[in-house]
């Protein structure tokens, strides 16, 4: 279980308890805890009781739920609430826009306990009768409902990521003698999939942890539908090809391309397009000038941009971040904390600013040649103005652009914030664009014609942020950018040590992308970085 997971355990305890209008001190213990836990990137379980204790945020009690989390995967006082509220409130609760006083409302008025239900009251215009209910609410509701329905068994890249390390292993322990490969869309690095494929050359033996299934795949430890693809050694390389797919050009070419017998998949791939297209790559719209020794790869990043501190809701001093970067091997960090419209997440006033500078201006003495680039995440306001002066401003080595809060816009809206934040003199980068947050929410409208060119014409950089919740500019974005000459930054968004390592989610996802080194911001050396720095338009 992940640190995510316990946080949200005790997220969903405070919301339950607030329901059932228990201790007022109960419930901001367990929101406290969720907020300490969910961006630890040490392993919870893997600590002591005394070791956990020492975490701030983390008193006896709730050190105490952790052990019983080790033992039981659940601890009593979790159970207890459950017990008390239907499964359907549960669901509910999970709705964007809806806190716990509005589902409480709900479920005592209305009588509601399932998201069937609260959909079917929304069509009925149901909520408009509730105190604090309005029909731009109603239609909020709606809209999040239709979207958590349609992600329902749907997972992340690195969850499954996780789960087909284990599978894997399994596999080949029970079959030591057969070649087995992934395939699909996990082959691809597609970001969200519904479930896991898998070629082999023998058929798979399967112990007790595959169930069958009646759609035909197996499950997981009762889980995790994985679809398994069965071919002999001499047609194996010609299964694995067709059953990673591609889009619809590809398949187009290779359909209608004969495989020849024994031929190895990269053989074939290269006798049909004249160069080798890595699984990945398969879903672009075009390969005339795809060159895969071009792709931005891991070893191709020479710095992290866009990183959080203890200044503001980061878990790490900008030193503990510094050493962690040099000891990943990286030539620079640019820190970007959050501004001072953001108190939700400590945003800095100018006096913190300016310590913050002073800080980093003596760290870089100390930690010479790596250096440290005073940066800001500043928020952009309703009318897309950055929220510190330029006097401020025009002090950053970089300023990052980005929409944190009123993400309730239309597409009008969200476009006139976003290119007026874009032709701010002192924006070098447009952070996460949509503002999404995968299978959670789905983001802001965006014109992403219309933002890339305005990128284009002001010289600001856009953002592929590698946390693997947003992954956001999308990969299917990228080819346009690269057309219109606009550099694509790949961005940790790091609030702690392990999170700098989440690089590797935004490069598989440029890859798909087909972004190049050449067009990558952060893949420039120190000196090439300092150039940019001081190119300000």
């Amino acid at each position: 279980m992940t640190n995510r997971e316990i946080a949200s355990m005790f997220n969903e305890l405070a919301v339950m308890l607030e329901l059932h209008e228990v201790n007022e001190f109960k419930i901001k213990t367990y929101a406290n805890a969720y907020l300490a836990l969910r961006k630890l990137d040490i392993n919870l379980l893997e600590q002591s009781k005394e070791e956990n204790k020492t975490i701030r945020g983390i008193g006896a009690s709730i050190a105490d739920k952790i052990e019983e989390i080790k033992l039981t995967s659940t601890f009593a006082a979790y159970e207890e609430m459950k017990a008390k509220t239907p499964e359907g409130i549960r669901q509910i609760i999970k709705i964007k826009g809806l806190g716990p006083k509005k589902v409480k409302a709900i479920w005592r008025d209305l009588g509601i306990e399932s998201i069937g239900e609260l959909l079917y009251a929304c069509q009925e215009n149901q909520l408009l009768k509730l105190k604090g209910f309005g029909q731009k609410l109603q239609d909020e509701v709606i809209a999040n409902i239709q979207f958590l329905t349609a992600n329902q068994h749907l997972y992340l890249f690195p969850h499954l990521e996780i789960v087909a390390s284990e599978i894997y292993k399994s596999l080949v322990e029970l079959n030591p003698n057969a070649r087995i490969e992934w395939t699909g869309e996990f082959r691809k690095r597609v970001q969200v999939l519904d479930k896991l494929e898998v070629v082999s050359d023998v058929q798979l033996i399967k112990s007790d942890a595959f169930t069958p299934h009646t759609n035909g795949h197996f499950l997981y430890l009762d889980r995790y539908p994985i679809c398994f693809y069965h071919a002999d050694t001499s047609s194996f390389e010609k299964e694995l090809c067709l059953s990673t797919l591609g889009s619809d050009e590809f398949m187009s070419i290779v359909n209608q391309a004969s495989f020849p017998d024994n031929a190895t998949e990269l053989e074939f791939i290269q006798s049909v397009f004249g160069k080798w297209i890595p699984a990945e790559c398969r879903d672009l719209s075009s390969w005339n000038d795809f060159n895969a020794d071009l792709l931005v790869d891991d070893h191709s990043i020479k710095g992290v941009v866009h990183n959080h501190s203890t200044y503001s809701d980061g878990l790490y001093s900008i030193r503990e971040m510094a050493l962690e970067c040099i000891r990943l091997g990286y030539e620079y960090f640019v820190i970007s904390d959050h501004s001072k419209t953001a108190s939700y997440a400590n945003g800095l006033s100018i006096e913190h600013v300016e310590m913050q500078w002073r800080e980093i201006e003596q760290l870089n003495k100390e930690l010479s040649p790596f250096k440290i680039f005073k940066s800001i995440e500043s928020d952009i306001l309703g009318n897309g103005d950055l929220d510190y002066d330029e006097d401020i401003l025009s002090q950053f080595d970089l300023v990052i652009a980005s929409i944190h809060q009123n993400l309730n816009m239309d597409l009008d809206k969200a476009m006139n914030r976003l290119i007026t934040a874009i032709e701010n003199p002192f924006t070098r980068i447009l952070g996460h664009p949509t503002g999404r947050l995968l299978l959670s929410r789905k983001g802001y409208p965006v014109d992403f014609k219309k933002l890339i060119d305005a990128c284009a014409a002001n010289g600001v950089v856009v953002e592929l942020n590698a946390n693997p919740y947003r992954l956001d500019i999308d990969s299917t974005h990228i080819e346009y950018a690269q057309e219109r000459q606009v550099l694509v930054s790949i961005n940790p968004d790091a609030h702690n040590l392990k999170a700098i390592q989440d690089i590797k989610y935004g490069i598989q996802a440029a890859r798909r992308g087909g972004l190049r080194k050449s067009n990558c911001l952060n893949t420039n050396n120190l000196e090439n970085f300092e150039v940019w720095i001081k190119s300000k338009k």
